[in-house]
């Protein structure tokens, strides 16, 4: 094995202090770039005004700009830092350096034909379909890529259709009936090995696991410390945490590591007064690893007052397609009925609010039902900051949020800045506010979502704003600060994130800092590679993104109990690319995906249109293995890193296919046998979720055995393993690591035989999942 060093970096950084002088106390690392890499100082510091800039070996700045950094070189090491000073302290920013390496693709031209268009579409490109045809270049068509390691899916697309590499038999189901071809990327042969973190009061101790050597870099409210190491075997590493950590309540260490040119693994531990948090009842709703969501769509949950029901009257809607007359009093008393709270929910998740029109728009003629649509779904502004009187008044939204944060619930607002609906006086007062709708070659510029990624339009009737342009960024940044000024409310879920430019969510997240000191959390929804979706994920942007490509994964594993090592491929790829630590969303569904229980029953198949499945025939309830294999997925999303996100009706199995069949209305009575163990074993979930410390904070590690899932979760000498059968027969365990005294914890599976009669584990029954604690 070639010599290498394990690199661990301490992050002791400060939330909610008035002795806070960056704009978000948990600065994210940065990803440097092949050549160059700029950094915003108004991500950090909010009067962009630094000095005594110093920075590590192998890189320089070449900005003459005081508010931003240019950096060009490379780093001598996988990781590490460099230092500023403001306001007379010194701040340190994590740097990490690329592994990016040119691979050639090759396809022969005897598999195509000669003189076509050949494009490669995949991960790597975001499956852009505009991209740059492979060159032809003696008996094959070729392309050139700079990535970095890893496990990259694509296809080819040729003369308008999608097909498969020929020349490459290594290939997984894409969960639609058919097939992606994968390519693996290697990197450093040299992998990091794992380490061990205790705390004794404000002592920290890092013992590295053998054989790599540990290098340490501690930092206190982004400030460097030192970080002297023992000389034993294993080796330990001692840190002292600073005094004044013991007058802020909420502080965190991080531990990053990296072993040769490979990343490691990283660990985070939020400290209270300057002591470890040792249980989870010493948070609340502001410490959002803990944080539970719950996503509902207004018009389709609850009814509360009957006098705001007005569906358009326009015959050409279907009515699924119209107004059910779901409401923000509907809402507020399920708040007041306990329902999140007794689910074991912490946040609530609501569709827009915001004024949409009063008639008729777009259209659906395929198959045996031709409609067009309202807004009911609340993502056609014609207004962005007035509520919509169908869903009811200022008042009734402020009172929601005063009865949530009565009941210690945070409140997300979905909102929309991507697009407005035709008739918004935005756009019909400033129709140059709007990118093209048509393209130089005289083409609509319409579903484009790749290709012409920043421009456009959603439909004829939703023009896409152009926030590459300040005079534009600005006004609608004000009309998204409109609630954060009006509202007491505690984050957004930020509609088409990759459809919308850096401008933006740099500006509006410097905006919203400055108004907020305590935690905003930011979530935005992108569908593309993880490269693309961690692009907007930093100090200065958004918090996370739903992790999409997870999902995708995992509706594919537990509704089929098969492409498991994919599902484990994904999921590694996602902890290398967000940290692991994130807070990433992970979904049960949600409105623009078919329900997975009518995927799991087999009532829609993966290779049909799933939107016109559920215009041309009605979805069932589904079977009962279909209601054990949505608790699954439940379990998976309560078990891994990242924040577990309930789509409405999914905690009792609503049926449906997409759009808007996955947007029926929700009830709370008269559940049959199946929808209430569902509900029961939701409820166990959120709530051990969110009672387990190792659940929130700890290290993540998935195994695969056959039909089984085995997730291990570590936290200061606390491990929770959670086992997942995917198969319908029962499965007897080995776990692939050692560890005394686990118990099972969750109540809502029948076991097959006593705790501990082998292993410490009893068999798994099928379709089930059980849940351990040392």
């Amino acid at each position: 094995m070639r010599k290498g060093h394990l690199l661990l970096i301490f992050c002791l950084c400060l939330l909610n202090s008035s002795a806070q002088v960056a704009l978000h106390g948990l600065y994210t690392p940065v990803q440097l770039g092949q050549d160059t890499t700029r950094i915003l100082l108004s991500d950090y510091v909010i009067d962009e005004e630094i000095s005594s800039l110093s920075l590590p070996e192998g890189l320089q700045n070449i900005s003459t700009n005081p508010q931003e950094l240019v950096l060009v070189g490379r780093l001598k090491e996988k990781m590490s830092s460099l230092s500023f000073n403001h306001q007379g302290k010194t701040e340190n920013l994590v740097l990490v350096k690329p592994s990016a390496q040119a691979v050639e693709i090759k396809i022969p031209r005897k598999a195509i034909g000669k003189k076509k268009e050949l494009r490669l579409i995949g991960a790597f490109n975001n499956w852009n379909r505009g991209s740059a045809p492979l060159k032809e270049k003696g008996k094959f068509y070729s392309g050139t890529y700079l990535l970095e390691p890893g496990r990259y899916e694509y296809k080819l697309y040729l003369d308008g259709q999608e097909m498969v590499d020929p020349a490459n038999p290594n290939k997984v189901s894409n969960g639609m009936g058919s097939f992606n071809n994968i390519l693996v990327v290697e990197g450093d042969s040299i992998k990091p090995g794992g380490f061990a973190v205790s705390l004794d009061r404000q002592v920290v101790s890092v013992r590295r696991i053998p054989p790599a050597e540990p290098h340490l870099i501690v930092m206190w409210n982004n400030q460097v410390l030192a970080s002297p190491c023992k000389r034993s075997y294993p080796s330990s590493c001692i840190s002292q945490i600073p005094e004044e950590a013991k007058k802020i309540k909420r502080s965190y260490i991080r531990v990053y590591s990296y072993l040769g040119e490979s990343k490691g693994r990283d660990q985070i531990i939020p400290l209270e007064y300057g002591e470890a948090v040792s249980s989870a009842e010493q948070l609340d709703r502001s410490d959002w690893h803990n944080a539970r969501l719950y996503f509902l769509m207004v018009d389709r949950f609850k009814d509360g007052d009957s006098s705001n029901t007005m569906p358009v009257k326009d015959s050409m809607i279907h009515p699924k397609a119209n107004y059910y007359g779901g409401d923000l009093a509907g809402v507020d008393q399920k708040i007041k009925d306990n329902y999140f709270q007794n689910l074991g929910i912490n946040s609530i998740w609501l569709s827009p609010i915001t004024q949409n029109p009063d008639d008729a728009w777009g259209l659906w003629n395929k198959g045996k039902v031709t409609t067009k649509f309202s807004g009911y779904h609340g993502y056609w502004p014609i207004s962005n900051i007035r509520v919509d009187y169908r869903f009811g008044k200022s008042a009734d939204f402020t009172q929601i949020i005063d009865d949530a944060h009565a009941d210690d619930l945070n409140v997300i607002l979905d909102y929309v800045a991507n697009h407005v609906h035709i008739n918004h006086p935005i756009y019909q007062n400033n129709k140059d506010w709007a990118t093209n709708l048509y393209l130089p070659d005289g083409t609509k510029n319409t579903e484009k979502w790749d290709e012409y990624r920043l421009t456009t339009w959603f439909d004829d009737h939703l023009p896409t704003l152009d926030l590459r342009r300040k005079e534009i960024v600005d006004p609608m940044v004000d009309s998204a600060l409109f609630w954060v000024k009006n509202y007491d409310l505690d984050g957004f879920r930020h509609d088409a994130t990759k459809h919308i430019d850096e401008l933006y969510w740099r500006t509006l997240t410097k905006k919203i800092r400055a108004l907020r000191s305590e935690p905003f959390y930011q979530i935005g929804e992108t569908y593309g590679s993880p490269g693309l979706i961690n692009s907007y994920i930093s100090t200065g942007m958004l918090d996370a993104q739903f992790d999409f490509n997870l999902y995708d994964a995992a509706v594919s594993a537990f509704a089929t109990g098969e492409n498991l090592e994919h599902l484990k491929n994904v999921f590694e790829a996602g902890l290398a690319t967000y940290g692991y630590h994130h807070l990433m969303g992970n979904i049960t569904g949600n409105q623009d995906r078919a329900r997975f229980i009518s995927y799991a029953s087999g009532d829609v198949k993966f290779d049909e249109d799933a939107k016109q499945a559920g215009w041309d025939r009605e979805i069932p309830k589904a079977n009962k293995q279909a209601y054990q294999r949505l608790a699954l997925l439940h379990a998976f999303n309560n078990s891994i890193p990242g924040i577990p996100c309930t789509y409405y009706g999914d905690e009792i199995g609503l049926p449906g296919a997409n759009d808007p069949d996955n947007r029926r209305m929700m009830y709370f009575e008269n559940w049959d046998t199946n929808e209430m163990e569902l509900y029961a074993k939701v409820q166990e979930l959120n709530k051990l979720r969110s009672s387990e410390l190792a659940l929130i904070y700890g290290s993540a590690e998935l195994f695969i055995d056959g039909s089984l899932i085995i997730i291990k979760r570590d936290y200061l000498g606390k491990t929770m393993v959670s086992i997942l059968n995917t198969s319908t027969q029962s499965s007897a365990v080995k776990l692939p690591f050692e560890i005394e005294g686990l118990k099972r914890i969750n109540k809502n599976t029948k076991t097959i035989q006593s705790d501990m009669e082998y292993l410490g584990l009893e068999a798994v029954p099928g379709l089930s999942f059980h849940i351990y604690a040392n």
